[in-house]
């Protein structure tokens, strides 16, 4: 099985600071504006986590947040978000390949895949973490998606990344059968990243459902 660690982890050798932009994913502040939650009461699970952004940022509403992500460069970053020291306590951090870890049944109010479904190396991969997203969410929680779509061919620029892990338009919505979708959008994302500073495209479906209960 290939690490997922050689997808980002040059970029994240090769940036000063943090490769990712320090603001809160779409969908991500979009849930904390619109479900009014008592988060305070609530465990999220952030899977690929990368350098922490929404972690921080959803630790800073007062949740409690588990983060994982593979890559040690990244996660030593979560300190360089905005507010960190002061929600710190509420973080775990763990370094660990998303296709290995497991945790209980029901055991999470939210799960957040940002960014991380499509640094597999397989659609089948894709979805057999669904299958444990689906599994892991207690009934009513709420799965926070973002991956690429292979409307867009990858980027030359980004050819570490597989496009056999790239869903079709259409399908996330479709394979969420246990889920009721709230929020959904399909979209085309125009992005510059600061170690190449090439400006590229990328094909996007965004989702928040909630868990049939």
């Amino acid at each position: 099985m290939k690490e997922i660690i050689h997808k980002y982890q040059k970029e994240y050798e090769n940036s000063n600071g943090c490769f990712w932009e320090r603001a809160p994913a779409k969908y991500v502040s979009l849930f904390i504006k619109n479900y009014k939650l008592d988060f305070s009461k609530i465990t999220i699970l952030d899977l690929g986590a990368g350098e922490g952004k929404n972690s921080v940022f959803l630790a800073n509403h007062v949740a409690n947040v588990i983060a994982v992500d593979i890559s040690e460069i990244a996660l030593a970053r979560f300190s360089l978000q905005p507010n960190y020291n002061s929600c710190k306590s509420r973080i775990t951090i763990v370094k660990d390949d998303i296709r290995n870890i497991s945790f209980h049944n029901n055991q999470f109010d939210v799960i957040v895949a940002y960014g991380i479904l499509h640094c597999l190396n397989s659609k089948e991969e894709v979805l057999a973490i669904i299958d444990k997203i689906e599994k892991w969410l207690k009934k009513g929680g709420y799965f926070i998606c973002a991956t690429f779509t292979n409307t867009i061919p990858v980027p030359e620029i980004q050819s570490y990344l597989e496009e056999n892990a790239f869903l079709s338009e259409g399908e996330l919505e479709k394979y969420l059968t246990k889920f009721t979708i709230i929020e959904s959008e399909n979209s085309i994302l125009t992005e510059t990243h600061p170690t190449s500073k090439i400006e590229h495209q990328h094909s996007i479906v965004r989702v928040i459902a909630k868990k049939n209960g």
